[in-house]
């Protein structure tokens, strides 16, 4: 990524608050995590960089995305074919966040 690119990157993480501060202070950055990245506003290149998501499931994002935006994990799983709790819980353990929150499994229900 050319290093203006980068830079409008950081940015707009900085602006919606999603960029950890570890990654922008050298002397904390060894125990920096993943940063986040809200699906609501990646691009394809973002998405590809995440454990599990390829270009053909980058693709159903993107159009799910573009018919509306998602309000939430259980509306991505609903949506996209081919994303499962498992995968949900994999990506968000990698940063993707939806507006803003983490993915949290559904308790399981009483029979």
């Amino acid at each position: 990524m050319p290093a203006r690119a980068a830079s409008q990157t950081r940015r707009h993480w900085l602006q919606l608050g999603l960029l950890h501060l570890p990654l922008l202070h050298p002397a904390l950055g060894a125990q920096a995590q993943s940063p986040l990245l809200e699906l609501n506003q990646a691009d394809r290149a973002e998405l590809e960089s995440l454990p599990g998501i390829g270009p053909q499931l980058a693709e159903r994002l993107l159009a799910e995305r573009a018919r509306a935006l998602f309000n939430d994990w259980p509306d991505l799983l609903r949506r996209v074919r081919g994303l499962g709790p498992s995968l949900a819980r994999r990506l968000s353990g990698a940063g993707l966040r939806i507006n803003g929150h983490a993915y949290e499994a559904p308790a399981p229900q009483e029979r």
